[in-house]
């Protein structure tokens, strides 16, 4: 496969210039933990390897910064640019995509809109757009991790009203799914915007920064908004999946 696109790839290039210049500002000795670009190849193998085609936008990111590392080896351990523990490379990516999809159970008593609209209602489950609560979905790509237990998600089978491939934040423990953004360049832009403001403003910032980096749970859905269905769930009639 090759890539074209110029004007894609310049969106791309222009957003990770503006969240390397507000890391620059806020956070300035994460930016070595960004890996050097991804070769075609390696992106190709990705797509081989889980039989789905990666967006453009995100080839084209992965061919800036191929995933974030662990950065140099410094006692106290350096913050990590992005509010995860890593951004995955091309091998992580296939590796722990391959995983997430090992723990897929279809359950057809429970992956239904209107158990899933009983969830949300009975404070269960949270959904922040137009997802689908579905453990180990093989139409999700994992591109992000938090310490395995938040993880980001390209979502390719997304609930009416989504997109293919919008960028999903996971955190399955806490049973909470929040659409971050509707494209890969989206949620770049979106970060770079929370840099710029926190570097400006940081007390009317989205964005909490520690000495380990952005928190993690940037993005995800406000405490207040708990039990509030998302609009594509909003007139349908739930139903309890628990025996009566």
């Amino acid at each position: 496969m090759t890539d074209t696109g110029v004007d894609t790839d310049k969106r791309v290039a222009e957003a990770w210039a503006r969240i390397e210049a507000g890391l620059s500002r806020v956070l300035p000795a994460s930016l070595r933990q960004f890996n050097a670009q991804a070769t075609v190849q390696a992106i190709d193998a990705v797509e081989a390897d889980l039989a789905i085609p990666l967006p453009q936008d995100f080839r084209a990111s992965l061919r800036i910064h191929n995933g974030t590392g662990p950065g140099a080896t410094l006692l106290p351990p350096e913050p990590s640019p992005v509010p995860l523990t890593c951004l995955c490379d091309t091998n992580e990516i296939i590796e722990m995509t391959r995983m997430w999809r090992d723990n897929y159970h279809p359950e057809p008593d429970w992956d239904d809109p209107q158990v899933w609209a009983y969830l949300v209602d009975t404070k269960m489950l949270w959904l922040n757009g137009p997802v689908r609560p579905i453990i180990g979905s093989p139409g999700a790509v994992v591109v992000g991790d938090m310490n395995g237990d938040v993880q980001w998600l390209l979502d390719f089978d997304p609930a009416p009203g989504g997109t293919p491939g919008q960028v999903v934040r996971v955190d399955v423990e806490c049973a909470s799914w929040d659409v971050l953004a509707p494209s890969w360049t989206q949620l770049l832009v979106r970060y770079a915007e929370d840099l710029e403001m926190y570097a400006a403003d940081p007390d009317n910032s989205t964005l909490e920064i520690g000495h380990l980096g952005p928190a993690c749970d940037w993005g995800s859905t406000p405490t207040d908004s708990w039990g509030m269905r998302p609009a594509w769930l909003q007139d349908v009639q739930h139903r309890s999946p628990y025996p009566t």
